[in-house]
């Protein structure tokens, strides 16, 4: 192309005459008008591509920023989540304390205002505690706030309690309670009776868990007014005082549907025939109390697996007694709690319920009676699968502890828990009685189920009152070593570790043991 330099005097000379351009000019403004459209084209094409990429670059930039955005999203649930703590903690703050979460979270600067108020999941926990509110906001208050909170939960299933003294079945919340009946999955009511009137008649689409904790007499129910409340996907409930269970004929929950119920009243009669309809029952906690109506029936529960008996004071028993009177083939898991401690204790005596039993937990007071330790020996020897054992407040008297050998075969029957893999007695205590004798003696038992000899290499050990029994004396190899796991208490531990190091360090070769230090501390 020409030099735009050189052409300009050129060009004011034809300019004041009329004659034609050269050849040689017109030829050479020609080629420069056909390169700079050349170049232009050139410089358009690498605009274009400029800006394909400055697009490409802003796309990828934005999908940057939108996964980063998910990732908040995420992220600040969870964060906020932990400020929430499970609707059955009893330090759980009101859902309307300004002092705590979310009303807290949603305080701190816009930022966090605006990600707390857009997080349904921390508005999903409405604990109302009405007796709390009194002095600091009015039942207008409380309702607005109530209602703000349940808006802010978007839908999403909650967990509820109500919890007063008082009746507050006109009290304004209510109504704005009512609209997320719906969303309601989990129902935690600590009230008079009376305020159950305000909920009847609602149906709870979602509600799968039921607890009841119902003040007053249960008699005292308007049933003209009190209209069925309706549950059908319901299938964990609970329900204390026991007497209570009297006026359940008036909220027609599915019994059949149950899965799990909670402080079950072993003898009332109401209560046994709701149970014997309850057949897809899998978890059942029963309390035996002293009020005792007589089980002619067997009461069939095809599907249960895990059964807690708690019995009472003045329930001596009692546990024994409902435990007989139950049809469970599937039970795999079974905790027995006495709290009577004067009382002498009496375990299930029928193997049939126990063939499938897997997991036994024990709390008892063994000391007040010295039957006590033959009953709970002989009812260990009914649990041929058991394979985890814990005993917890159980005073260890030196009968029990001798008998825990567990490869011990006293006249002709098999070894007690053959199939025994975890053995907890962490938190037990020996008896005055044992004080010499119970760290020496359960490390023998263990050391034995491991070695076939006793902490010192012996074949055979004796306790302090004169009672032998041979170790060597045990079933096939393969039963002989299941045990993986010992849990025991720290001064157990330390007294062990101080006087029977030999035998102590016999059985961490082929138990794993847990007291805080672990086998390779042990070891070194």
């Amino acid at each position: 192309m020409a030099d735009p330099a050189t052409i300009g005097p050129r060009i004011e000379e034809l300019l004041c005459q009329n004659h034609p351009l050269l050849d040689v000019e017109l030829s050479a403004f020609r080629k420069s008008a056909e390169d700079a459209r050349a170049i232009l084209g050139d410089l358009d094409s690498r605009i274009v591509q400029a800006r394909e990429l400055l697009e490409n670059l802003l796309s990828a930039r934005q999908r940057a920023q939108s996964r980063l955005e998910d990732i908040k999203s995420l992220l600040h649930p969870c964060i906020f989540g932990h400020c929430i703590s499970k609707i059955s903690s009893d330090e759980d703050p009101d859902a309307l304390d300004p002092k705590g979460a979310p009303w807290l979270l949603a305080r701190v600067c816009h930022r966090w205002r605006e990600l707390a108020v857009n997080t349904p999941q921390l508005w999903t926990r409405l604990l109302l505690d009405f007796d709390t509110h009194l002095g600091h906001i009015t039942e207008r208050q409380c309702a607005y706030k109530t209602g703000l909170f349940i808006q802010r939960s978007r839908g999403l299933p909650m967990e509820v309690y109500l919890g007063s003294m008082k009746s507050v079945a006109a009290h304004p919340v209510i109504p704005a309670l009512e609209v997320s009946i719906p969303q309601w999955r989990y129902l935690d009511v600590d009230l008079p009776w009376a305020s159950l009137e305000s909920l009847s008649g609602n149906s709870f689409p979602s509600l799968r868990a039921l607890w009841l904790r119902l003040r007053s007499n249960p008699l005292d129910l308007h049933v003209d007014v009190f209209q069925p409340m309706r549950v059908p996907v319901l299938r964990d409930f609970e329900m204390i005082p026991s007497e209570s269970w009297q006026a359940l004929e008036h909220v027609p929950f599915p019994w059949s549907h149950l899965t799990s119920v909670l402080r079950f009243p072993a003898f009332n009669v109401k209560a046994l025939n709701y149970l014997r309809t309850m057949a897809e029952l899998k978890e059942l906690d029963v309390l035996a109390s002293e009020t005792r109506t007589p089980v002619h029936d067997v009461i069939s529960l095809p599907k249960l697996r895990r059964l807690n008996i708690t019995e009472d004071n003045n329930a001596a028993g009692r546990s024994k007694e409902f435990f007989s009177a139950l049809a469970i083939p599937a039970l795999s898991e079974l905790t027995l709690r006495y709290y009577d401690d004067e009382a002498v204790l009496h375990f299930p005596a029928s193997p049939l319920p126990l063939g499938n039993l897997i997991k036994l937990d024990i709390s008892c007071e063994m000391n007040s009676h010295r039957e006590n330790t033959e009953h709970l020996l002989n009812f260990l020897a009914l649990t041929h699968h058991v394979e985890s054992l814990r005993l917890y407040d159980l005073n260890m008297t030196v009968e029990f502890a001798a008998g825990l050998n567990l490869d011990k075969i006293t006249d002709g029957l098999p070894a007690r828990l053959p199939c025994l893999q975890f053995l907890d007695i962490g938190n037990c205590k020996f008896a005055p009685t044992a004080n010499d004798f119970g760290a020496e003696e359960i490390s023998n038992a263990n050391a034995s189920r491991s070695t076939g000899m006793d902490g010192n290499g012996r074949g055979a050990a004796t306790n302090e009152t004169g009672t032998q029994f041979d170790p060597r004396s045990r079933l096939a190899e393969d039963h002989c070593r299941c045990l993986k796991r010992v849990r025991f208490p720290r001064w157990l531990y330390v007294e062990t570790r101080r006087e029977r190091p030999h035998s102590f360090l016999e059985l961490t070769s082929s138990v794993e043991l847990e007291c805080g230090v672990t086998t390779r501390d042990i070891d070194s």
